[in-house]
């Protein structure tokens, strides 16, 4: 594992000019450089306060939805083993559906029949 001393002085190798442009800055003009950090820094912050909110956020969802499937779970299955809970019909499985009756958009009277005749 790198640690942050060996992280850095990668990064100082790959970019000396930069290195040696903030350290310049830190010296000649502190107040400019602490200025340029609080322009990098807050947004970082917001940005890990934001992941760090979302991925609560999201830990709660699942953990609720895990809560609903084992209390479902502990519905479904009953007290015996055989399935049926105190041995009323159940209705699983069963299947109903609704089809609406649509009349027809053209009455009976409009139009004439013409019988056709393949030759």
């Amino acid at each position: 594992m790198k640690t942050v001393f060996s992280t850095l002085w990668e990064i100082i190798q790959r970019n000396p000019l930069t290195t040696l442009f903030v350290i310049m800055l830190a010296v000649a003009a502190p107040g400019v450089l602490g200025f340029f950090a609080l322009i990098l820094i807050i947004p970082l912050l917001i940005a890990v306060i934001g992941w760090f909110a979302v991925m609560y956020r999201v830990s709660k969802v699942q953990k609720d939805m895990e809560d609903q499937l084992n209390n479902h779970r502990q519905r479904t299955s009953g007290t015996g083993q055989s399935g049926s809970s105190g041995g009323h019909a159940s209705s699983d499985g069963k299947v109903t559906i609704h089809v609406p009756h649509h009349e027809p958009k053209v009455s009976d009277d409009v139009g004439e029949y013409v019988d056709f005749k393949e030759e």
